[in-house]
């Protein structure tokens, strides 16, 4: 994202609070030799990232992505665990990475260690850069270790900055209720969705602020909720992929009475084509689908109190065709995504409305106004009535204006699938 290219023009033009900034940091690359110096001219581009994004009032996010061999416990594995005698190691280089760019020419304030941590290494392929710190003969899924790590890096990073924010790796986290290990020393564990439950075990509950998850619902090739909507996700009993997962890690926080605030920090509906065959190359239902998925789950997440929300990825097609932009021209889901942000961005939640059993509806309050989030549950036309004397202005999914009926003392709006916003006054 460097000035002239054409994804940083639109990632102005989109206007997010924050950007995530993966494989910038890479430990293996940057401090290839132990005890050697960093190659700090490897950063050139990074830097001038973090420049821009200052300069546009965005927050990044910097993911600790890999290590080099001489301190993981897979030497094949880049983002395998670090050997505990390599903690002090990794501590001395990101007590460098933070000072040098927790100064104000910068400003990083969030530091995210490592990206899907709770994937065992025998799971990714030599070179990934996902996972891989999980151990499936850990009781909890190699948590604890994970937890040590972190109880040796904080004090150094808040040494440096006290503003620092110290994020979980993103969270694969794949199912509530995983199949068993066979070989688990202990019934009932053994499993992936245990990995934060080690962390705190390890008492490491003071050595992070946040945690992040990944959500990834997939098409399911008609006008139907993926996200909750999907009675065959493992999700679906705990209300949704991205409410489920946020209920299930606060279950575990409450356990042992922690709070720590939620963030999506990797999400999209994605096209699985190597699964399901009416995907293999994506039509316009698709993309639109997509658009009207990113409104109606990132409201939901809101109403949730999940603290934050990242698309992957910007560029695209992207994975499994999620990218917000194809070759630089912005997609339906861009599109929704920037009336999103206008709509709400200077608001905070406030309830559900009620209005009909089949509508779904959320309230947010602004300065100067109130904005509400509709739409029908599944893929019928309903009718609602809002109040005219209150009532300011409609707009769609996209941000054009719509018209609504005269009835009586009421408004008359018709709502489907996918969202509209409803502006009132105070």
């Amino acid at each position: 994202m460097l000035e002239g290219q054409v994804n940083y023009t639109r990632l102005l033009e989109l206007q997010p609070g924050w950007a995530r900034l993966a494989m910038r940091v890479s430990w293996s690359r940057l401090q290839p030799d132990e005890g050697g110096p960093i190659q700090w001219d490897l950063l050139a581009d990074f830097e001038q990232e973090l420049r821009n994004l200052k300069a546009a009032g965005i927050k990044p996010l910097v993911t600790f992505t890999d290590s080099p061999e001489w301190a993981i416990v897979e030497p094949a594995k880049a983002c395998s665990a670090i050997r505990a005698d390599k903690f002090y190691a990794f501590a001395n280089f990101v007590e460098q990475i933070v000072a040098r760019y927790s100064q104000p020419e910068f400003e990083v304030r969030d530091w995210e260690f490592g990206n899907e941590p709770d994937v065992d290494p025998i799971l990714v392929q030599p070179g990934s850069l996902f996972g891989c710190w999980g151990d499936i003969d850990d009781p909890y899924y190699g948590g604890r270790h994970y937890g040590e790590m972190l109880k040796v890096v904080a004090p150094r990073v808040r040494g440096i900055d006290r503003r620092a924010r110290l994020w979980i790796g993103g969270l694969l986290l794949d199912k509530p209720n995983s199949n068993v290990n066979p070989n688990c020393i202990q019934p009932g564990k053994c499993r992936p969705e245990l990995f934060l439950e080690g962390i705190l075990l390890a008492d490491a509950a003071s050595s992070f602020d946040i945690v992040a998850y990944h959500a990834y619902p997939y098409y399911l090739g008609s006008r139907v909720d993926p996200e909750n909507g999907n009675q065959t996700n493992p999700w679906y009993s705990w209300g949704g992929v991205f409410v489920g997962k946020a209920r299930f890690l606060r279950q575990i926080m409450q356990t042992y009475g922690v709070d720590k605030p939620l963030v999506i920090n990797e999400t999209s509906l994605t096209c699985p084509g190597e699964w399901f065959s009416y995907c293999r190359q994506p039509d316009d239902t698709f993309y639109q689908m997509q658009a009207d998925f990113i409104v109606r789950s990132y409201t939901r997440s809101l109403a949730e109190n999940i603290s934050g929300f990242y698309w992957y990825t910007l560029e695209g097609p992207g994975w499994r065709y999620t990218g917000l932009l194809d070759h630089g021209n912005p997609t339906p889901v861009f599109l929704a995504y920037q009336q999103l942000i206008v709509r709400l961005s200077s608001t905070r939640y406030l309830a559900p409305v009620d209005y009909a059993p089949e509508v779904e509806a959320y309230a947010f309050d602004g300065r100067t106004f109130k904005t509400q989030v509709v739409w029908a549950r599944s893929d019928q036309m309903l009718d609602i009535l809002v109040p005219a004397e209150k009532f300011l202005a409609a707009y769609d999914r996209g941000g054009a204006a719509i018209m609504p009926l005269p009835a009586g003392e009421n408004y008359q709006f018709s709502v489907n699938f996918s969202p509209i916003y409803l502006v009132f006054r105070p």
